[in-house]
């Protein structure tokens, strides 16, 4: 039997992938578990690799050894579409659920490119869109064309969700990189409330005006995608279970006054394994 198979059909790539998402991207690593078979290895590979290349940030100091470490991936990628993959992990897996699926090089692309722009401040709350449709949205975009699933509705549920989950990523953000000096939060957005970088980067900042305008873009993302429910297949609804995720936390937040630094906020979700179920079988997100 081949060494990359393990008891139960996952390979010991993917059983590394999942173990990876579970350690570095918990939430998404419950709504990756409830998909079906064929999804469910996709959306776990990429998930792997939208993990390493949000480690190459955390762990680099020096901008030029991180675009090195950028540019190892996009090497990979172009030697996994010539059938020839790198001896790593994530990059087997993913040369696995690319062959197996003929998933699209252009979204897998689009993760690893705007990692590039992962370490700079937006100017707009329209430029936060846009860049968690460019590192966010292909992973929900690839988990829909490994399930054949090709729906104009769906494409605009997933670029949705993927906008709702980017707004909330930056704003569930702010305390931890507040701490370590980063500003992710629109430029725009902080002159519009008179707060400046160095008193958010400080915690001294009275952010809930900031926050609140945030949340309100993201839950109009989450409208939108729920208007376009009754449009999407219900064996593609799985996909969407982040929104759950999302909308969670942007309740805690709402019940905190938008205060994004209250310690409510920083605890895990124990309700939502059970609560990701409760909408799978309702078919719902």
């Amino acid at each position: 039997r081949s060494k990359s198979t393990r008891r139960g059909g996952t390979s010991a790539h993917g059983a590394y992938c999942m173990e990876l998402v579970r350690k570095h991207d918990h939430e998404n690593y419950l709504c990756s578990l409830l998909l079906p078979d064929d999804g469910r290895r996709t959306a776990f590979a990429v998930r792997a690799l939208n993990v390493e290349l949000a480690q190459i940030q955390d762990v680099v100091s020096r901008p030029d050894i991180g675009l090195m470490r950028l540019q190892f991936w996009t090497d990979a990628l172009e030697r996994i579409y010539k059938g020839s993959a790198p001896e790593q992990p994530v990059a087997q897996e993913l040369a696995a659920v690319i062959r197996s699926r003929k998933l699209s090089k252009h979204w897998l692309s689009r993760l690893i490119e705007s990692r590039k722009e992962s370490d700079k401040a937006h100017t707009s709350l329209e430029e936060a869109e846009e860049y968690a449709e460019r590192s966010v949205s292909p992973v929900l975009y690839l988990t829909l064309q490994s399930m054949g699933v090709q729906d104009l509705n769906c494409d605009h549920v997933a670029s949705h969700v993927g906008k709702l989950q980017g707004l909330t990523n930056l704003i569930r953000g702010v305390p931890v990189n507040a701490s370590i000096g980063r500003v992710y939060v629109p430029l725009q957005l902080l002159a519009k409330h008179k707060v400046s970088q160095e008193s958010l980067a400080r915690g001294k900042a009275d952010t809930r005006e900031v926050i609140y305008e945030l949340a309100c873009a993201a839950h109009q993302h989450l409208e939108k995608a729920h208007s376009l429910k009754a449009n999407v297949p219900a064996s593609a609804r799985p996909v969407f279970l982040p929104a759950v995720a999302s909308s969670s936390y942007l309740e805690k937040l709402r019940r905190a006054d938008f205060n994004v630094f209250d310690s409510q906020l920083q605890r895990r979700n124990g309700l939502l394994p059970l609560s990701l179920w409760w909408h799978k079988l309702k078919h719902s997100f």
